[in-house]
């Protein structure tokens, strides 16, 4: 549940320690979640959700209540921006020009409506570090090319490729796992 009523954030507002871990406690899986999709592994998701939520308690007082989910959109953009923050410190994008692409490669149209969502979310976090952050920020959050060459300060066509690469390696694994789950049920 993402949701965060009006009087919560005004309890909040009025440093009520009870109600701050209550929307913690809420908040947390989620936003744990989302940390893993662009960073690939719990402890530096952790820390980011952390660093997240300190900052959002530091501004607390700035926040205005629009609606109920306003709230987890507000920390959700938080938690974006402290990933690429750390992404970009760690300078261990896997960038890779739109000319290195073979444009005869195209996933497969096998129908991953069955696939566990679990084992999904594994798949984008084991994609190389440039491929899983533009495809998170362009398939999952819905930023446009040019919105994301400008938060990871590269070109248009880099963030295109990186998101066309993503797309052909997760479409691979799926096929290897389509093809295994075949192989055991015979």
């Amino acid at each position: 549940m993402r949701e965060v009523q009006k009087y919560e954030i005004e309890l909040c507002k009025n440093n009520d320690p009870k109600m701050v871990g209550i929307i913690f406690e809420r908040l947390h899986p989620s936003l744990l979640s989302l940390c893993y999709r662009y960073l690939g592994n719990f402890d530096d998701s952790e820390d980011v959700v952390m660093i997240s939520w300190m900052k959002v308690i530091q501004k607390f007082q700035t926040f205005t209540f629009e609606h109920a989910l306003s709230f987890y959109a507000y920390i959700k953009r938080i938690c974006i921006n402290e990933c690429l923050h750390l992404l970009k410190s760690k300078n261990n994008f896997n960038l890779v020009s739109l000319h290195e692409i073979n444009e005869t490669d195209e996933p497969f149209s096998e129908d991953i409506h069955q696939l566990d969502t679990s084992i999904l979310l594994d798949k984008i976090a084991a994609l190389p570090i440039g491929y899983r952050t533009v495809f998170n920020l362009f398939a999952l959050e819905g930023y446009s090319h040019a919105q994301i060459a400008s938060m990871l300060q590269i070109h248009e066509s880099t963030s295109k490729s990186q998101f066309r690469k993503a797309r052909l390696s997760l479409a691979k694994t799926l096929e290897n796992l389509n093809k295994t789950k075949k192989s055991h049920d015979r």
